[in-house]
C-alpha cells in the first residue's frame, strides 16, 4: 500500500520538458510510480485535478539561519510558498563559526539580516548548528554555505588591515572545517562587514579550499550601482585564478540612468565569463524593492572600522555634516558602497527591524517621513537611530529595481530563482511571497517565461549547481519533496505596508513524503532534514 496517492495531476518534473497529466505514488519518503492511471490503494489520496504537480522548490539564497528558532508563523512560511529546501548562511552573514571574542559586536550587526534579535545563540562550527536546528524540528529541508565573514572575523575582528599568511592559513581552515562537515560552499558579502576589507589574496585562498570540495561560491558583490561592472570583474578574476563555481547573488543593478547598469550590460559581463570558462550562475529575486543593513547608508570610510568605532564617530558634528555632504552629490563613489538615499531618495528607505521597545514606533515608516515629523535631517536621525541600536537596524529600499530588467535577468538560461529572504523585524514581503509572486506575475501574468521553465529555475537548476541529490525532479526513487498549486489562483503580494500577507494557490506541499500543507494549511509535523554536501 502507497503512502500517498496523487491523482490527476499536470506534471512539470523540474526538467523544462512539456508537462503531462499523470499519477504519482509516495511511498516511505520517496516517489516510486509515476504513470496514467495508477490504482494502487494508499491510506491518503490527493486529487489534484486542475493543479500543478512540481517538485519542491528550493530556495538558494536565504538567511533564514535562526528562523528553526523563532515563532510558528515565521517558520511556516517558506512551505506557505512552496519551498521544500533553503541554503542559508549567504551574503557573508553567516551565524557560524561562533566568534568568542567578536560575540556582541557580530551578532549587533547580523541581527538586522538574520534576525532572533533576543535569541541566544553561538554554534562552533557547521556540525553543532545543524545538529541544533535539527533538534528544534525543521518545517523544512535545510543546507548551509559557510559564511565568509564570520571566518573573518573569528581570526581578525573588524580589523580592516591586509591579514598576514598565518592568519589566511587559519581562515582556510575554518573553512575546510565547514566544507569537511558538509557546507556546500562559501558566501561572501563584499559590501558588509568585514567583507569590505577582504584581499583578493585571501579570497582566493579560501575559494581554493572550496574548490578542492567541488563547492560553490556565492557572493554579494562590491557594488550594484553603475560600477557594478567592476565588482563583477574582480570576483570573475577571483574565480578565474581559483578555477571555483560561481554564484552572483541578487545580480541586478539600479533603475537609475545615473546610478545604475541595464540587465543587457550585465548579461554582457556574464557572457564574457561564459565564453573565458568560468562556471557561473546568478540568481534574483522577482520584487522591485530591495532589503538591507541601515549601515549600508553611510559611506564605508564611515563604517570599515566596526560598530565601536562607528557608532563614536556618528556622534561628531563634522563627521555628520561630511556624510551630509557625501549622500547628495551622486558623484562620490567609493568601492562596497552604493548610495541608496540617492538611488531611492529617503522617502524609499523604509525601517522594518529595530530591537530597542521606544523605537519599534518607527517600523513600517521611512526615513523621509520620520525626519520631517520630527523637524531633523535624515542623516541626524538615522545616526541616532544607529547608536541606540547598536548598529542593527534593517531597512527595505523601495522600488529601486526595473522591472523590464528584471524580466531580460529571469529569462536569462543562466538565472535561478531565490527569495533573499529577511526575516528580522517586519520582513520584506519576499519572505512571505516569493515564488508564487514569481509564478503568478511573471509567468501566468507577464508571460516573461514558460511554466515549466519557471519550474526548473526554481527546482532542478539549483538542485543540480549546487549538488543536492534526490531532488528538484520529480522521478522515481527522488526524494518525495513536491509542491502542487493552482496555477489560476497562484499569487504572492509586494505590499511593504502589509508584508506578512500570505500567498494564495499552494494547496499541497510533501516533504520528505509527508504532507506538510493540506488545502493550504501547514500541518503540525516537522518533516524536514538537514542536508550536507557530499
Amino acid at each position: 500500500m502507497l503512502d500517498i496517492l496523487i491523482k490527476n495531476g499536470l506534471i512539470v518534473d523540474g526538467t523544462n520538458t512539456t508537462p503531462y497529466h499523470a499519477d504519482m505514488g509516495i511511498k516511505d519518503g520517496k516517489i516510486i510510480s509515476i504513470e496514467k492511471n495508477l490504482s494502487s490503494e494508499a491510506n491518503d489520496v490527493i486529487d489534484a485535478s486542475r493543479l500543478i504537480v512540481c517538485p519542491g522548490f528550493i530556495d538558494v539564497h536565504s538567511h533564514n539561519d535562526l528562523v528553526p528558532f523563532t515563532c510558528e508563523n515565521l517558520r511556516n512560511s517558506k512551505l506557505l510558498q512552496g519551498v521544500t529546501t533553503e541554503l542559508v548562511g549567504q551574503c557573508g552573514l553567516g551565524i557560524f563559526p561562533y566568534i568568542e571574542s567578536q560575540d556582541n559586536a557580530w551578532k549587533n550587526y547580523v541581527v538586522g539580516i538574520v534576525g532572533g534579535a533576543d535569541l541566544k545563540w553561538h554554534f562552533s562550527d557547521l556540525n553543532e548548528y545543524m545538529a541544533k536546528i535539527n533538534s528544534m524540528g525543521l518545517k523544512n529541508n535545510y543546507a548551509s554555505l559557510i559564511s565568509q565573514g564570520a571566518v573573518r572575523t573569528n581570526v581578525m575582528g573588524f580589523d580592516p588591515r591586509i591579514p598576514t599568511q598565518c592568519e589566511i592559513d587559519h581562515m582556510c581552515r575554518l573553512v575546510d572545517n565547514a566544507m569537511r562537515k558538509g557546507a556546500f560552499g562559501m558566501s561572501l558579502g563584499l559590501q558588509y562587514m568585514p567583507g569590505i576589507f577582504s584581499c583578493r589574496d585571501e579570497l582566493i585562498a579560501m575559494c581554493k579550499v572550496v574548490k578542492s570540495y567541488n563547492g560553490i561560491v556565492m557572493v554579494h558583490v562590491r557594488n550594484h550601482d553603475n560600477t557594478i561592472n567592476n565588482a563583477l570583474e574582480e570576483i570573475i578574476s577571483i574565480a578565474r585564478e581559483s578555477k571555483v563555481k560561481l554564484q552572483i547573488s541578487h545580480m541586478r543593478s539600479y533603475n537609475s540612468s545615473e546610478l545604475g547598469l541595464n540587465a543587457d550590460s550585465l548579461i554582457k559581463i556574464v557572457q564574457k565569463a561564459i565564453d573565458d570558462g568560468i562556471d557561473i550562475t546568478f540568481d534574483e529575486h522577482p520584487y522591485l524593492s530591495g532589503s538591507t543593513l541601515m549601515t549600508q547608508l553611510l559611506p564605508p570610510w564611515l563604517t570599515k572600522e566596526g560598530e565601536g568605532t562607528l557608532l563614536e564617530k556618528l556622534k561628531d558634528v563634522q563627521v555628520l555634516n561630511r556624510v551630509k555632504n557625501e549622500l547628495s552629490n551622486t558623484k562620490i563613489h567609493y568601492p562596497a558602497w552604493d548610495n541608496y538615499s540617492a538611488i531611492a531618495g529617503w522617502d524609499g528607505i523604509l525601517i522594518t527591524s529595530l530591537k530597542k521597545d521606544k523605537n519599534l514606533k518607527y517600523i513600517g515608516k521611512t526615513v523621509g517621513d520620520i525626519s520631517r515629523d520630527l523637524g531633523i535631517h535624515p542623516v541626524d536621525f538615522i545616526s541616532k537611530l544607529l547608536i541606540e541600536e547598536n548598529a542593527g537596524v534593517g531597512i527595505v529600499t523601495l522600488n529601486i529595481f526595473s522591472e523590464e530588467d528584471t524580466i531580460k535577468l529571469i529569462q536569462h538560461p543562466l538565472q535561478m530563482v531565490c527569495s533573499d529572504s529577511i526575516p528580522a523585524g517586519v520582513p520584506h514581503p519576499r519572505f512571505y511571497g516569493n515564488y508564487p509572486l514569481f509564478i503568478g506575475k511573471f509567468v501566468r501574468e507577464k508571460k516573461a517565461i514558460s511554466l515549466e521553465n519557471a519550474i526548473y529555475k526554481s527546482t532542478l537548476f539549483p538542485a543540480v549547481t549546487l549538488g543536492l541529490k534526490d531532488i528538484g525532479k520529480l522521478a522515481p526513487n527522488n526524494m518525495a519533496d513536491i509542491t502542487i498549486f493552482d496555477f489560476d489562483k497562484i499569487i504572492g503580494y509586494e505590499d511593504y505596508k502589509n508584508p506578512t500577507k500570505s500567498p494564495i494557490g499552494v494547496k499541497y506541499v510533501l516533504l520528505n513524503g509527508k504532507l506538510a500543507v493540506k488545502n493550504g494549511v501547514v500541518c503540525k509535523g516537522n518533516y524536514g532534514r538537514v542536508i550536507r554536501h557530499t
